[in-house]
């Protein structure tokens, strides 16, 4: 009965951290183009895909909130605007056309194919605006099976490699909206190669676990590995394991040495991983200290007491990130926006790109399909009074004090970032299988699971 209770929690976890689509559906193409006097401007559709929603935690449709993107003042009030119309008037591209993939289902997999070999061949669309990870969602009968969305960009770091981003650097310097310094440097970097800043991540978390600040005695720290929250106090042990969401893998990063398309830990680390985790998993129980899991992300309201009832909403809190093996914690980037290298007008596409990553953008509901129950915005000083964010549904939140002071705390150490990528999926597949599974050793389950995400990057 334990065992089945656990499998449900799981599965329950995927669901909750990359809530999917309730449905199978096709997303027809958006075409909002006009043509343009800018002289910047070819007489060809500037085309930005944006692929957001397969994992998105919002159920609303994104081709139609896009339509109707944007408030500004009328003769009669006020009026809607698109998304086009929006980076238009902030002095961008005129002559844009927005493209939705299907989200999910046998005829996302047809369009996914298609547009890697139309990427192939030296086209594509000019700018991605994309989530990265898998995403999850119910069959079309929606009877609790569970289905993986794959990204379009599985490996963001591979393609980097591979030169099928435009490099920004120079753009960079010529931006209007983005206000470069002001972007969490540390998540930026995942975007970074040797050839420059390559993709510009929109959105990130860091997998915490939330504790009453007097049962905390350890500080935040840059150093601290994962094996070492064992033997601190009690709170960091009960944070080493009570993440099993996809995040878990974040205990094993580094998790890829793309220079090599191989995995950066061996069999022996992952022995010892799954090891560890499970014969401690008794810490993450309803008998220690109080605590919930709560990974950096944008929410509706933030109430101590509906996470746990040990809580009282006024209790002062602390929250405690997922350290690494190698030492200090990493933040996962949970999407991106970058220029296709053939583009073939580069500074329309930046203009777009520009605004995307501008505080007006990072505020709108584009972003709340990446960031509400799922991840931040990557401009510093949002989320705050004054510069709320969108949750979707017209509705805007700003973080209590608090709990501001503590994400910025959990930020402002963050040791290195990472784009999210199948390899969290495997890792957490690996889990519930070790956890419920009888049909195989748990040695043999190990080794299948290491081999297979090695195989996923050696092929990808």
């Amino acid at each position: 009965m334990k065992k089945y209770i656990l499998s449900i929690f799981a599965i329950c976890l995927l669901i909750s951290q990359f809530a999917g689509c309730a449905e199978l559906g096709h997303k027809s193409n958006l075409n909002n183009s006009q043509m343009s006097d800018n002289p910047v401007e070819d007489h060809r559709s500037l085309r930005v895909l944006v692929d957001v929603e397969f994992g998105s935690s919002l159920y609303l449709d994104v081709e139609d909130e896009l339509r109707k993107y944007k408030a500004v003042p009328s003769a009669g009030g006020e009026k809607t605007i698109g998304l086009v119309a929006a980076i238009k008037d902030a002095g961008g591209s005129e002559n844009i056309q927005l493209e939705f993939p299907p989200k999910c289902g046998e005829e996302r997999d047809i369009y996914l194919s298609n547009l890697r070999t139309e990427i192939m061949a030296g086209g594509g669309p000019d700018v991605f605006v994309c989530l990265s990870g898998i995403g999850f969602h119910f069959d079309k009968d929606n009877n609790f099976q569970v289905h993986y969305v794959e990204p379009i960009f599985r490996f963001p770091q591979q393609a980097m490699k591979r030169n099928m981003f435009l490099p920004l650097d120079n753009y960079i310097k010529t931006a209007k909206h983005m206000e470069w310094d002001k972007l969490t440097q540390v998540v930026m970097k995942a975007g970074r190669t040797e050839k420059g800043q390559m993709l510009l991540p929109m959105t990130y978390t860091v997998p915490t676990t939330l504790f009453r600040k007097s049962d905390v005695k350890s500080a935040l720290s840059k150093e601290m590995k994962w094996d070492d929250m064992f033997f601190q106090d009690t709170a960091l042990g009960v944070a080493a394991v009570s993440d099993t969401s996809t995040l878990m893998g974040s205990a094993l990063a580094p998790l890829a040495d793309f220079e090599n398309d191989k995995l950066a830990f061996s069999e022996e680390d992952l022995t010892r991983f799954c090891e560890k985790i499970t014969n401690h998993q008794t810490l993450d129980n309803d008998n220690t200290i109080p605590h919930f899991r709560f990974n950096l992300k944008v929410l509706d309201s933030f109430k101590l007491n509906d996470y746990n009832e040990a809580f009282k909403n006024d209790d002062s809190f602390t929250l405690v990130p997922l350290y690494s093996r190698n030492g200090g914690y990493m933040a996962t980037v949970t999407s991106f926006v970058g220029i296709n290298a053939n583009a073939e007008n580069p500074e329309a596409a930046f203009s777009v790109v520009d605004y995307l990553l501008g505080e007006e953008c990072q505020r709108s509901k584009l972003y709340a399909f990446m960031t509400y129950d799922n991840a931040v915005p990557t401009l510093d000083g949002l989320m705050t009074q004054g510069t709320s964010v969108s949750t979707g549904n017209n509705k805007e939140w700003t973080m209590p004090d608090p709990l501001y002071n503590e994400f910025c705390a959990v930020r402002d150490n963050i040791t290195f970032s990472e784009f999210a990528t199948p390899l969290e999926r495997e890792l957490q597949q690996l889990y519930i299988d070790l956890t419920t599974s009888t049909s195989k050793s748990k040695e043999t389950m190990i080794h299948d699971a290491y081999m297979r995400m090695n195989m996923e990057l050696a092929e990808s």
